[in-house]
């Protein structure tokens, strides 16, 4: 137990370090707002800020920077002494160093928020809650080296997705399961669910006619980055990745609980724990099906209040890619949950009977 506490920790530790030295860039540095003069032109809100650089080539050295904030945008925000900032630093034709301000630096809170959730997960979670970390951090890897590399490269998204949700699913359970006969059968049934999901998901794409170019930043990959690949393959695959959390954890619950009834009922059979399963499914359904829907409306707010306040009907609403794509997302994603119950319930019955 406690060699995998401390493996544990030493991943968490490894994997934040790899992330912070895969996102520095020399000339892409963190600052820190030393002076600050405001001004104003007409409407417009400008600010002469002197920052001091805190990493990279120019670190230590003061810079002098004109800051716009913009109304309506991800920029309208007023710096302040103190404020931490992310600018980019280049040299004009003069050789001399100028600097823009990118962003405001929010990954110093973001660290104590986390800081905060694996607080909680060690407390009420001890060792499974460190498991669970560890394998919310492999999936995280899974993705960003090797599911976005292999679609750059014009693999196709949605086999790509498959294969990588397949792994995430065998590495999850397996950490914090064991490889035992429960996390085989709970296995069998997430990657069954989420199959499912994946083929209605590609069915309703094709029959709907989703092109997968509605998204702002697809546009945005598509005008400035150059990017070409399968779009509709991209949403199909981010479909596939989505639904994989509610539907591992259906499958789990609906397992324990029939592995439970066997070990306390060992001769209850086939048919009294099949009906145990799904009498427990409908319950989980009920929250989980709120859960996943809820969470791609919540993500999408800002949308449908566009769509309310332009009066739109409801088919006219529907018609609309970026909210079919929407309730694609959300209902396949459901379906595969919901079939998830049976389908594991039906073989943690049969394999249980043969324990």
């Amino acid at each position: 137990m406690r060699k995998k506490f401390l493996l544990t920790i030493i991943f968490i530790i490894l994997l934040g370090n790899v992330v912070i030295a895969e996102g520095f860039e020399s000339n892409f540095v963190k600052a820190e707002v030393i002076d600050v003069e405001n001004q104003s032109y007409n409407e417009s809100k400008n600010q002469i800020v002197r920052v001091k650089v805190l990493e990279g080539d120019y670190v230590n050295q003061e810079i002098d920077i004109e800051y716009f904030t913009i109304d309506y945008s991800e920029y309208n925000f007023e710096l302040h002494r103190g404020s931490k900032v992310r600018i980019r630093i280049s040299k004009n034709e003069h050789n001399k160093i100028e600097a823009n301000i990118m962003n405001i630096c929010r990954e110093d809170h973001l660290k104590l928020l986390g800081i905060i959730f694996l607080i909680a997960v060690i407390i009420f979670g001890r060792m499974k809650g460190l498991l669970s970390v560890m394998s919310l951090g492999i999936s995280g890897i899974i993705i960003i080296k090797i599911m976005m590399p292999m679609i750059l490269k014009g693999c196709n998204p949605v086999i790509v997705a498959i294969i990588c949700s397949i792994l995430i699913i065998l590495i999850s359970f397996i950490l914090i399961a064991g490889f035992t006969r429960k996390s085989f059968i709970a296995i069998l049934g997430t990657v069954g669910g989420t199959i499912i999901a994946g083929i209605l998901a590609q069915t309703f794409t094709n029959l709907c006619a989703i092109t997968g170019l509605a998204s702002e930043e697809v546009t945005f990959l598509i005008r400035e980055v150059g990017m070409e690949i399968d779009f509709k393959g991209l949403f199909l695959s981010g479909v596939i990745i989505g639904s994989i959390g509610v539907v591992m954890d259906v499958a789990m619950t609906i397992t324990s609980v029939i592995f439970e009834l066997k070990s306390q009922s060992p001769r209850i059979g086939f048919i009294k724990l099949m009906h145990s399963g799904l009498e427990v499914g409908k319950d989980v359904m009920a929250t989980m099906v709120n859960t996943l829907v809820l969470a791609y409306v919540g993500g999408s707010m800002p949308l449908f209040l566009m769509f309310y306040n332009f009066n739109m009907s409801l088919s006219q609403a529907v018609s609309k890619e970026i909210i079919a794509t929407e309730i694609i997302r959300s209902l396949c994603g459901s379906i595969g949950l919901i079939l998830t119950i049976p389908l594991t319930s039906f073989i943690a019955s049969i394999m249980v009977e043969d324990k």
